[in-house]
């Protein structure tokens, strides 16, 4: 593999293009972490324009084009004089990166949206929400678009590392190929250990090496630490500094503030510093839930449980060296990276912002892995190998839910089981290898629909 130059083809692009073609288009404004290819997927996306325009608003002087303007063909034209473009508007991307540098530029969309409508405008940052709370300034309503993207998926991993595959794994009769699950899991296992970050997965699979993943993931971090003193003052950075360096060493567990990470800080502060990262899309919380009915309604008082943004970050920090393909994901590190993996999976599904629940009982210590809002049913997803006997939370919930279907994701082949519980109803568990998980609404709707014929 030595030599060969990786691109990702993203899930966003495909939504894109819609947008793109689409009657009344506003302007996009995507958000994400660092690091995830934001810039990279607008630079290839610019290639279905006959102009591209690229404003960066760290540059200074790029910055004082958004100043004292009064209308948005009038910032435009500005734009186009600094640049030296001549351009037709309806075939045109303007992309503005790092938007949250200026309250005006972010102002800017309403007038861009309002009196240049051919225009195709897209904005990005890393820090928007952060940057918009500091600063006290808020995006256009109802005149932008926000589509949210993260790290890299596994089916976006499968189609530049074996496109064959790949095809296969997205073909209807894979929930009925069982030939094709070890190659298949075994891919999986390989996207688990090395993360979805763009860079690090690229190098991974151009040299097969992890040594050079690991010099990238180094850089990540050290860029996100650096970027603490942009997310707040001075003074609360030690409380980001260190939610940045031991959340990832929690990810999948349930976590309190007091003292987290076995530090000295107190509540408030610690809250407050995760906070911040969920807003900066760095760490993901699942809040916790006793409804087994539309809609999920959270317990904001009980503790959440923790993800980072990507499993390759948490396996860096964790200190894996060797790939863990010869042992089952459900148990690396006690099952947390399995849960991490399954987290972002979740998320990624679509381009909105993250929300992951899992289910708790009102009394006792049970608990489901993750809520899934399908339709008018939630889902209760668990993740892990254990025999039907152990799934004790489970049969509590699917005892007070108003549909028979629940879902295991693990590292064994599909099947369906149908589990009779203690008062006598019975439900059907859909077991699923982690490799389906880039299908889920659809391995939902054809699991529901066969249970029902």
């Amino acid at each position: 593999m030595e030599g060969r130059r990786v691109i990702f083809t993203r899930k966003i692009e495909s939504e894109l293009l819609l947008w793109k073609n689409a009657a009344n288009r506003k302007p996009i404004v995507l958000r994400g972490a660092r690091q995830v290819g934001k810039t990279f997927v607008v630079n290839r996306f610019a290639k279905n324009f006959d102009h591209f325009i690229d404003i960066n608003l760290e540059r200074p002087k790029e910055r004082d084009l958004f100043s004292g303007f009064n209308t948005g063909q009038e910032l435009v034209e500005r734009i186009l004089l600094y640049k030296g473009q001549k351009i037709d508007t309806k075939s045109t991307l303007l992309f503005i990166d790092e938007i949250q540098h200026s309250a005006e530029a972010v102002q800017s969309l309403r007038y861009l949206y309002e009196d240049v409508k051919d225009l195709h405008v897209i904005a990005a940052g890393s820090l928007l929400e952060v940057f918009s709370k500091r600063e006290g300034f808020s995006f256009p309503v109802g005149r932008v678009r926000n589509l949210f993207m993260y790290s890299v998926t596994f089916v976006e991993y499968l189609e530049a590392q074996n496109l064959l595959l790949a095809e296969k794994l997205l073909q209807p009769n894979v929930l009925e190929e069982s030939s094709l699950h070890d190659l298949l899991l075994d891919a999986f296992n390989a996207y688990a250990f090395v993360g979805g970050m763009p860079e690090a997965l690229a190098a991974y699979v151009e040299t097969g090496s992890y040594s050079a993943v690991r010099e990238i993931y180094d850089a990540i971090f050290m860029g996100y630490i650096e970027d603490v003193e942009k997310y707040s003052n001075l003074a609360k950075a030690k409380y980001l500094t260190h939610a940045i360096d031991r959340a990832p060493l929690y990810a999948g567990e349930r976590i309190t503030y007091e003292k987290f990470g076995e530090s000295s800080f107190r509540s408030r502060e610690m809250k407050e510093a995760f906070d911040v990262l969920e807003r900066a899309l760095i760490v993901y919380r699942a809040r916790p839930s006793i409804s087994t009915h539309i809609p999920i309604i959270e317990k904001l008082r009980k503790a959440p449980k923790l993800f980072f943004l990507d499993v390759g970050l948490v396996n860096y920090r964790i200190g894996f060296k060797e790939f863990f393909s010869k042992q089952s994901l459900d148990n690396v590190y006690q099952g947390k990276i399995s849960e991490q993996v399954v987290a972002q999976e979740i998320v990624a599904q679509a381009f909105r912002s993250p929300s992951l629940r899992f289910w708790i009982r009102e009394k006792g210590a049970a608990e489901t892995d993750f809520l899934y809002p399908f339709k008018d049913m939630i889902i209760p997803i668990e993740v892990k190998s254990g025999k039907m006997g152990k799934l004790k939370s489970l049969n509590l919930f699917m005892e007070n839910s108003h549909h028979p279907y629940a879902i295991r994701v693990y590292s064994g082949k599909i099947r369906i089981d149908q589990i009779q519980l203690p008062s006598g109803k019975k439900y059907y568990l859909y077991s699923i290898p982690y490799y389906l998980l880039s299908r889920l609404d659809d391995v939902i709707e054809r699991f529901v629909s066969r249970c029902k014929t």
